[in-house]
């Protein structure tokens, strides 16, 4: 058998000649390798950066460039990060990946500055992530290719050639994550060559440029099995749509992200997302630059929604502004939405899990649609109760009774006769005037439920006359048969509070734990000793301060 000659093998002479043929040669980095290759072997990192100006970087990097030309060591590179400020060419950059080609996964900060893609990347078979930033490319190689790439981040990336973006994507046959962000993929980019990501399930589409219609569609044709689509953008200057691309480029898409959506008119959204016939899992962002009004929100196949809507509300806006949801199939349910005056949910049976922060002024158009619901975390700033006055036209006994059923209806925060049959779990926002209706109403609507959370996210009117305790007529069935957890966050020992603690202590049959804890230390001792004093029907129950 041959003996395979390694460049160890030859005379240090030679070693040092051609290392001093490679970019930023250091030659005291060479001659210090050399000097001790044959007494302790140099063993390869895993993990190298190069930054061209710092030079204890470069001496680091370089060290690492002629160690694995000496080493007998095979260990694959799983990183190398090239933080560049002047402009390399691709022969200076290309003998880098002849030292070593097993790097998996490699990036590129140029800072602005032109790369030239190496045409030896394309023998790399282990490169499976590269990230490019701050990079300018003037044009890509005939025949480059990059077979074994899953992974493509394009960050601020500049294609001076009007075909570029498309040849790098069709040399990645293998691409299975691609990003997009602060970069351009116009439709006229293209040109006429022509690609398929056969492999592509997700794409990320974050502040990308385009100014003209069909770019988007263009590029959703040609990923044929995309599952996961991200598009944010974060300037008014660029439009997420322009068009809206055709069911057929959105059928294979089960989990859809918008942020900061920009579209025409309202319609544009109930037909995005009625044209993803598979989509399972939807998340809304909403923020100062979302143009869309309400969003129609009409998925049969959707299993989990999130919105978010916290941006700064308009003053000047007097229109009805948020989300109209009908999604039978729904099983998670997250809103947190400070903004909109207007929510409306359909009958949605399926919901096991919801977390609602709302302050819609009608919160009885969601709650009662979550009949199914097990675990319930609310919190609805507006779940007041109004005031009640004696008309002045009741003459008869059916008038009074009637008034009577406008007495029930009104003191529900729901709609009336909603059951919660399956709910173990509760969280509930002390913060609104109503809190306090909304919870006996809830208690005694469900009859299985195990614990009760009781908490403060805003500051509460706790002084506040209408902010009252209505006493259920009938003790509710899951206070004498289930309720085994109580904790209250931030209580406060006002009289209202302790009217609730006390009436919950005196019932909750089979009680093991009730938790109490305060903001203000101040009151922490006094809090212990009013609780103390309450009565508790369970005999195992243990009271916590915190």
């Amino acid at each position: 058998m041959v003996k395979r000659l390694r460049l160890n093998d030859l005379p240090d002479e030679l070693i040092l000649k051609i290392f001093s043929m490679l970019p930023n040669f250091e030659e005291s980095v060479a001659t210090n390798l050399m000097s001790k290759q044959h007494e302790d072997p140099y063993k390869l990192v895993s993990d190298v950066t190069c930054e061209d100006d710092n030079e204890e970087s470069l001496v680091t990097f370089m060290r690492f460039v002629y160690g694995s030309l000496l080493s007998d060591d095979d260990q694959i590179l799983q990183r190398l990060h090239l933080k560049l400020v002047r402009n390399f060419s691709a022969s200076e950059i290309s003998p880098i990946f002849w030292v070593n080609r097993s790097v998996r996964k490699l990036r590129f900060d140029l800072s602005g500055g032109t790369l030239d893609l190496p045409s030896c990347l394309s023998t790399c078979t282990t490169l499976k992530s590269l990230i490019l930033r701050d990079v300018r490319i003037d044009v890509v190689p005939v025949g480059f290719s990059l077979p074994s790439l899953k992974s493509l981040h394009l960050l601020s990336v500049d294609f001076s050639h009007r075909e570029s973006i498309a040849s790098l994507l069709r040399g990645c046959p293998d691409l299975e994550y691609l990003v997009l962000n602060q970069t351009s993929y116009d439709y006229w980019e293209f040109g006429e060559v022509r690609f398929c990501l056969l492999s592509l399930k997700s794409l990320h589409l974050l502040s990308a440029r385009y100014y003209t219609g069909g770019s988007l569609t263009r590029l959703l044709q040609s990923c044929p099995v995309l599952e996961y689509l991200v598009v944010t953008q974060t300037t008014e200057r660029f439009w997420n749509f322009w068009d809206i691309p055709p069911a057929s480029c959105l059928s294979s898409i089960k989990s859809l992200h918008l942020t900061s959506v920009r579209v025409w008119n309202d319609e544009s959204i109930a037909t995005l997302l009625k044209g993803c016939a598979a989509l399972e899992d939807l998340v809304i962002i909403r923020t100062e630059d979302d143009n869309v009004r309400i969003y129609n929100i009409s998925v049969p196949t959707l299993k989990s929604l999130t919105i978010n809507n916290t941006r700064e509300k308009r003053l000047d806006d007097k229109e009805n502004h948020g989300f109209w949801i009908n999604a039978p199939a729904l099983q998670t349910l997250n809103i947190k939405d400070t903004v909109s005056n207007f929510i409306m949910l359909e009958f949605m049976p399926e919901v096991t899990k919801a977390n609602i922060q709302a302050n819609c002024v009608r919160p009885e158009n969601f709650i009662g649609s979550l009949t199914s619901i097990q675990h319930l975390s609310l919190c609805s700033r507006t779940s007041e109760v109004g005031k009640l006055c004696w008309p002045r036209n009741v003459q008869n006994v059916s008038s009074i009774f009637g008034y009577f059923r406008y007495i029930l209806h009104f003191l529900t925060p729901y709609r009336s006769g909603s059951i919660f049959p399956y709910l173990e779990h509760l969280e509930l926002c002390t913060c609104s005037p109503g809190w306090a209706n909304l919870l006996s109403s809830i208690l005694g609507d469900t009859p299985s439920l195990h614990s009760l959370k009781l908490k403060s996210h805003h500051s509460a009117p706790y002084n506040d006359p209408k902010n009252f305790w209505n006493e259920p007529a009938v003790v509710p069935k899951c206070l004498l048969t289930h309720l085994e957890i109580f904790e209250w966050r931030q209580y406060e020992n006002t009289v209202q509070q302790r009217i609730v603690a006390a009436y919950i202590l005196a019932n909750a049959t089979y009680l093991k734990i009730a938790t109490f804890s305060t903001r203000s230390r101040g009151k922490y001792y006094r809090m212990v000793m009013k609780l103390r004093k309450l009565n508790r029907i369970s005999k195992t129950c243990q009271l916590v301060f915190e």
